[in-house]
């Protein structure tokens, strides 16, 4: 090697200020592509408890129709499911109510983390017409 080479090699100078510039824009630029799809996750994530509590809570509903003689409980909230073995996640609300037609029950959720979501999605379920399938939309007797 020449003397010159030689020099070079042993210098500590640190990285160019380019090298530094390159390295925080791509960091930049995979930050910008991966925090709205993590925000997008908790979101599903959130939707997802909701639908299970909610699923969650006809089995309660159905378990307090058969310790009563095929009456649901068709006011209140979840709270009032505990008896039958239900345990509700913290900010999913659930609250239940009298068909407007036929027997059963209308279950509605929210969560309060889906708040700030456009619509600020509620999934209901009503006995006997969907068989508890959560659904976006208000069923027409509930």
């Amino acid at each position: 090697m020449t003397p010159r080479w030689t020099a070079y090699e042993h210098d500590d100078r640190g990285f160019t200020l380019v090298e530094l510039i390159t390295v925080m824009v791509i960091i930049g630029v995979l930050a910008a592509i991966a925090i709205p799809l993590f925000l997008n996750q908790r979101s599903t994530a959130f939707e997802t408890q909701v639908k299970s509590d909610l699923h969650n809570a006809a089995i309660a509903e159905e378990s307090y129709a058969l310790h009563h003689d095929g009456s649901y409980l068709t006011s209140g909230t979840a709270a009032d499911l505990t008896d039958e073995g239900f345990r509700g996640t913290a900010g999913v609300a659930i609250s239940l109510s009298a068909p407007t037609s036929g027997t059963g029950y209308c279950l509605t959720a929210s969560a309060d983390a889906l708040a700030g979501k456009p619509g600020n999605p509620q999934f209901l379920t009503d006995q006997g017409t969907d068989g508890g399938t959560p659904q976006q939309a208000r069923p027409a007797n509930c």
